[in-house]
């Protein structure tokens, strides 16, 4: 009499009646895998029924089972055939045999009691390890993606960037703390908007940005065509005003807003993480200032800073002090396009990391077209913003403001630098490998309309 097994029988209860039957010294010369007819090396039993619905698996048998069942006879015993709709694949050859398919529990407590399953396994994502490049890209983009300097004119969009995480900042909140978005800008796709003004809620509009700043930073972060995180969403934060300047109570009141809109966020479905972007800096150093930042990170949040344009030590300015060893923050100094550390650029050990930060092209104000070509680190700053907002959504374990500044400083480019500085970089080791382009950015036919300054002036700098 055969006997089966406790795990078999609730199997059978469940619904799923096949149970590995049990194989003598006289039982046939298994068939190969390969063999198209049926086995008859397994005894039939009533068949169950099916229930469509289930999630995906992966059944493969034991390749050292002396007598593997024939896969057509095994999905007749769990209601099944290789023509069902609910059976994805049938895998049939002379190395391995099982299918892929759908099933609910009942037929994964089956299979399991089989001893001539090796596996059953739910179906997982499989990513793609081929590079994306974006043409007609901004310098400061390719050069975050290669080590070596770009050549041309770094005021012309004729780089190409290369990145190979299609998340992309999805589920990441990037709140640019500065003057502002313009917020119907093309570059943001509907992806920005205002959440906080000094100036009260009848200033949350596209017109809140009467300096430019905040806009040029929003796309070199997160702005189609200019910016890196291209999935991320951008909240404008408005704690500077029209000349690019503001006061500590304002800076903490926005940081304020910030730390309860990631309080509301955090729990919801497909939330990522917070990244609170800073590219200014005070006149003198404000307490009040650097313990709200540090509060922040305390809190989950990420915070990008400006090193600074005064060309001194980042410790001795506030809040670019926070960074380095003295603090959780990511502070970022800035570099030119012969891989210079720019003349106006902080330094020191309050420094975490560099970016592109002279001669940076992005989003404007003025109209939902326009652009503008300035320098500052406060344009280092947001190409490790949107850097960040890519990591965290791809690894989970860089959600923690310390994980991810211990990545970027372990992970950046060293020796493109003099005195082996380390520079930002997206993750990308540029050696020959299969690509393909990013259509969304690179057939963008937006004809961008460069704001000129006036006759008589140069492109501005904004010591901000």
């Amino acid at each position: 009499m055969k006997r089966i097994s406790l795990a078999c029988i609730v199997a059978l209860l469940a619904g799923c009646t096949l149970a590995a039957p049990k194989y003598s010294k006289n039982t046939p010369s298994p068939i190969s895998p390969s063999d198209p007819i049926r086995s008859s090396s397994i005894e039939v039993v009533n068949p169950s029924s099916h229930q469509s619905g289930g999630e995906e698996y992966v059944v493969i048998l034991d390749p050292h089972h002396p007598s593997p069942p024939a896969i057509v006879d095994l999905l007749d015993q769990l209601g099944l055939a290789p023509e069902h709709p609910d059976v994805k694949y049938v895998f049939n050859n002379s190395a391995f045999s099982g299918f892929a398919g759908s099933m609910k529990g009942h037929c994964i407590t089956a299979l399991n009691a089989m001893e001539t399953v090796k596996y059953v396994e739910k179906a997982v994502e499989v990513v793609s390890l081929a590079q994306q490049i974006r043409v007609n890209a901004p310098w400061g983009l390719q050069q975050i993606s290669q080590n070596r300097p770009p050549g041309g004119d770094p005021t012309k969009l004729q780089y190409t960037y290369t990145f190979d995480n299609d998340a992309l900042g999805s589920g990441v909140d990037i709140y640019i703390v500065d003057t502002g978005i313009n917020v119907d800008h093309f570059a943001f796709g509907g992806r920005a908007s205002m959440g906080f003004s000094k100036d009260g809620p009848s200033d949350l509009n596209a017109a809140s940005d009467e300096f430019g700043h905040g806009t040029h930073v929003a796309g070199t972060a997160a702005g189609d065509v200019f910016g890196i995180a291209t999935e991320a969403a951008l909240i404008g934060v408005k704690v500077l005003g029209p000349t690019g300047s503001g006061t500590s109570s304002d800076v903490v009141s926005g940081l304020d807003f910030v730390a309860k809109r990631h309080d509301q966020r955090k729990n919801q479905p497909g939330f990522v993480g917070s990244i609170a972007s800073m590219s200014w800096s005070l006149g003198n150093p404000s307490t009040a200032v650097e313990q709200a930042i540090s509060g922040l990170v305390a809190a989950g949040i990420h915070a990008s800073i400006a090193a600074g344009n005064q060309n001194v030590d980042a410790c001795t300015r506030s809040p670019s002090n926070t960074g380095g060893t003295r603090g959780g923050s990511v502070v970022i100094g800035s570099i030119g396009p012969s891989l210079a550390v720019s003349s106006f650029s902080n330094t020191g050990t309050c420094v975490d990391i560099f970016a592109p930060g002279e001669s940076i092209t992005s989003s404007w104000i003025g109209g939902n077209d326009i652009i503008m070509t300035i320098e500052g680190t406060s344009m280092a700053c947001p190409h490790v913003t949107g850097i960040m907002a890519c990591l965290m959504s791809r690894d989970p374990t860089l959600a923690p403001p310390a994980a991810m500044k211990a990545h970027l400083v372990q992970t950046a480019s060293r020796g493109a630098i003099a005195g082996n500085l380390p520079l930002a970089n997206n993750g990308i080791i540029t050696k020959p490998r299969p690509a393909r382009r990013d259509d969304k950015n690179s057939e963008m036919k937006q004809q961008w309309k460069h704001f000129v300054p006036p006759p008589g002036t140069s492109s501005p700098r904004l010591f901000v």
